[in-house]
């Protein structure tokens, strides 16, 4: 990364540059537009290309295994056929390690596709940057004997020979007709190297050979943002604001950019294309006219998603895991971004090219960790929590929301608007949501530990299926009768007495209830309970709130069709 400032205008040198990255990637596939294709696709569009070999060969390293993952690994053949040594090589580097071992069923996986590929190329392969492999795969996989030219030929059932000297057999079931290929390809290819290769197992000292060969793989994935496990959870600690640059006229006006060409030739295409369209930092993206500065974010973003799959324990099951991060990785810059742009795009470039993505994704994930780490605290010294209440206590929309902040990692409850329940934050607004409702959730939870304290109440029967609004409302019906203060259930006969006052000045539905949301409000707000000046107004405004959903509730039922099993907010005794 090198530092230059620069004005409006683009100069000669910039505009050749914009130009020949665009020529670039005017030769190659478009990973972008197959974002949004699925798997046979795109598999059925680069077979049909007549260039296809010389395109996929074309494509970076990281490229290449998006496409692989994208496809599928049983799909893959073809791509796989089309590829290079130092492409499989890469997709190997990701594939076949469990942290900081070699997993062995896996790369007897890959090493049966690469074979069906083609068997030549992994040939070549293992007698060059795949030797160390070649070296532990084999002495795990093979039993070697040596057998004289005058010695009698004596060998269990499987073994077979090349060249009437070495006689080796597979360990591994179903996999001898594999092995055979593989070896006869490594025998045609230089018949030394093999016989050498062979006796060469017998000295493997397979616990060093595989720490020398997680050395080298950690050095080729660094240089794609592939961090060690310590070092790449860096990317979850949080950043203050304070810490970015560009925020106001008078800050540094330094600039990130990218000097050296060999960083551009690993820029990948695919995990930019898969972040979401409408994040700023896609907008800021579209709407550049500076291809340089978009080639430097597709490079940080590639680098960001990598370094979060590393501290994720980099272990890549489905190309659903790499889209996900995609979406990690932009959600948090995004909330960043969108915060303190004031969502203003302009604003918005401006402080991405004065700081690097992951700088910007540790301050939107900052912020979201700051909310959980409230609720924690909260819920630690929580009345809800002394009484082993579980989250649900709190309904399904802001137990949905207090679940998903004290998860290891913040998550956001989409309530199941979308495909699944939780994801990650992607917006400002979706924080101060979660931030709102720790908040109501920790001024109510004032107004019912004290009220179970005045009434001696130790303990709280069918846990699970009680709410907090069922508590404040039944109290309050109790109140509205004249029985007192208890928190016990009505039977249908007080419910609907209840309803009945409730609606004495109502004519017709929808009931509105006029005059008693004063009384609900001004009930549970009381002069002596331990909250700020800030907790009263905002529990005016959630109790507000909370009498508002009670009346939307109810405001179409009639008071002869109240039915206990349905009842939202007032609990009512099972009718015998």
């Amino acid at each position: 990364m090198g530092a230059r400032n620069t004005g409006k205008a683009i100069s000669l040198s910039e505009y050749k540059k914009n130009r020949a990255l665009k020529a670039r990637r005017a030769n190659s596939l478009d990973l972008s537009k197959m974002a949004n294709m699925t798997g046979s696709q795109i598999l059925k569009e680069i077979v049909g290309m007549r260039n296809a070999k010389e395109l996929v060969r074309e494509l970076t390293p990281q490229d290449y295994y998006w496409l692989i993952k994208k496809i599928g690994e049983d799909d893959c053949l073809p791509i796989l056929e089309m590829g290079k040594p130092e492409q499989w090589h890469h997709v190997m580097d990701l594939e076949i390690w469990q942290r900081d071992r070699i997993d062995l069923p896996q790369a007897t996986l890959w090493i049966k596709r690469l074979e069906l590929a083609n068997v030549n190329e992994l040939a070549k392969w293992l007698y060059t940057e795949g030797e160390h492999f070649a070296h532990y795969y084999f002495f795990h996989m093979l039993e070697v004997r040596i057998i004289e030219h005058d010695d009698p030929v004596n060998l269990p059932e499987g073994f077979f020979t090349l060249d009437g000297v070495f006689y080796v057999r597979s360990k591994e079931p179903g996999m001898e007709e594999t092995i055979h290929r593989i070896l006869e390809s490594l025998a045609s290819l230089d018949l030394q190297r093999y016989h050498a290769l062979l006796v060469s197992l017998s000295a493997v000292l397979p616990a060093e050979l595989e720490e020398e060969m997680f050395r080298l793989r950690n050095g080729r994935i660094a240089e794609y943002g592939f961090l060690p496990f310590d070092e790449a959870m860096a990317v979850y600690s949080a950043l203050p604001v304070k810490a970015l640059e560009g925020l106001d006229e008078e800050s540094a006006t330094r600039i990130v950019t990218i000097d050296d060409e060999e960083v551009r030739e690993l820029i990948p295409v695919a995990p930019f294309s898969h972040a979401q369209d409408t994040s700023m930092l896609a907008i800021v993206a579209a709407e550049s006219r500076d291809q340089e500065f978009v080639e430097r974010l597709r490079l940080e973003f590639a680098g960001l998603c990598n370094q979060i799959l590393s501290a994720e324990g980099l272990r890549i099951e489905s190309f659903d895991v790499l889209v996900n991060t995609c979406r990690r990785a932009a959600g948090y810059v995004n909330v960043a971004l969108e915060k303190l742009s004031g969502a203003d795009i302009k604003a918005a470039e401006g402080i991405v090219r004065k700081n690097p993505l992951v700088n910007l994704f540790r301050v939107g994930f900052g912020m979201a960790l700051r909310v959980k780490w409230a609720a924690e605290r909260w819920v630690k010294e929580s009345w809800f929590s002394d009484l082993g209440l579980p989250f649900s206590f709190w309904g399904e929309k802001w137990g949905g929301v207090l679940l998903g902040l004290v998860q290891k990692k913040p998550l956001y409850y989409t309530g199941g608007k979308e495909s699944d329940m939780y994801r990650d934050f992607e917006s400002p607004k979706e924080v101060e949501e979660a931030q709102t409702v720790v908040l109501r959730c920790k001024v109510l939870d004032v107004i019912l530990g004290h009220l179970a304290k005045s009434l001696n109440l130790g303990r709280i029967e069918n846990k699970e299926e009680l709410t907090f609004d069922q508590m404040l409302f039944t109290f309050w019906a109790h109140d509205v009768l004249d029985q007192g203060r208890s928190f016990e259930a009505l039977d249908i006969t007080e419910a609907r007495a209840l309803f009945k006052e409730l609606r004495s000045s109502d004519v017709r539905m929808p009931y509105r209830m006029k005059g008693y949301k004063e009384r609900f409000v001004n009930l549970f707000f009381q002069k002596d309970l331990p909250l700020s000046k800030e907790e009263r107004e905002l529990l005016v405004e959630t109790l507000s709130l909370l009498w508002d959903e009670f009346r939307e509730e109810y405001q179409w039922i009639k008071t002869e069709d109240l039915d206990p099993r349905f009842s939202k907010f007032v609990r009512i005794k099972p009718s015998l």
